[in-house]
């Protein structure tokens, strides 16, 4: 078992290496390839500002669910791939799934996370279960949008305008190792704004 999951991980390895997957210098992204996380610290940041009109909830499941299609694609042929749920009706589609269908999933999932903190965590932790409408839509929308831009500025076989384009207008528009620095620096203020709030106004 163990024999197979460290060979599986070469394979992963030597996938994000090969040429789909190298920036122009050919400087391999799998150095640099920021996974579904860092696409969801850098939501915390609009959480920071806007928290009732933004649902960090449906945004987080956003992100998850399209980043299914590349993680079903590799177990299912080996590769790595970024497909129509990676386009910009694709990302829309899953959004409209997750502002809607998922909502109630996500108010689920917030009521166990309230109910297994502990007395000294729940000032600090506790959330809001109930999402409205409209910030269950923003969270999704801009979930999806800054999936779609995101993962096409990292990744060479996006198409995110498919099918009005086979062009991946994003690509390197910024380095992937700032894209890294963006995303913390974004989850950084989040967490000073989150602290302020906490301390001086609740």
């Amino acid at each position: 078992m163990q024999e197979r999951v460290q060979k599986k991980i070469i394979h992963t390895v030597n996938q994000l290496n090969s040429s789909n997957y190298f920036i122009g210098d050919r400087t391999p992204l799998v150095r640099y390839m920021p996974f579904t996380p860092y696409h969801i610290v850098a939501g915390t940041s609009v959480k920071s500002v806007f928290p009732k009109y933004f649902s960090f909830s449906t945004f987080t499941l956003t992100n998850v669910l399209i980043d299914c299609e590349a993680l079903y694609y590799y177990f299912t042929t080996g590769v790595l791939s970024h497909k129509f749920f990676h386009t910009i009706f694709g990302v829309l589609i899953v959004a409209i799934i997750c502002a809607t269908l998922g909502k109630p999933v996500c108010e689920f999932g917030l009521r166990i996370w309230n109910k297994t903190l502990k007395m000294e965590n729940i000032k600090w932790f506790k959330t809001e279960i109930k999402i409205n409408n409209f910030s269950s839509w923003i969270g999704a929308i801009t979930g999806a949008l800054s999936q779609l831009i995101l993962d096409s500025i990292m990744h060479k076989d996006m198409t995110p305008l498919f099918p009005f384009s086979n062009q991946n207008i994003f690509l390197r528009i910024v380095s992937v190792e700032n894209l890294h620095y963006i995303c913390l620096g974004l989850f950084v203020i989040a967490v000073f704004i989150y602290l302020i709030k906490k301390v001086f106004f609740k």
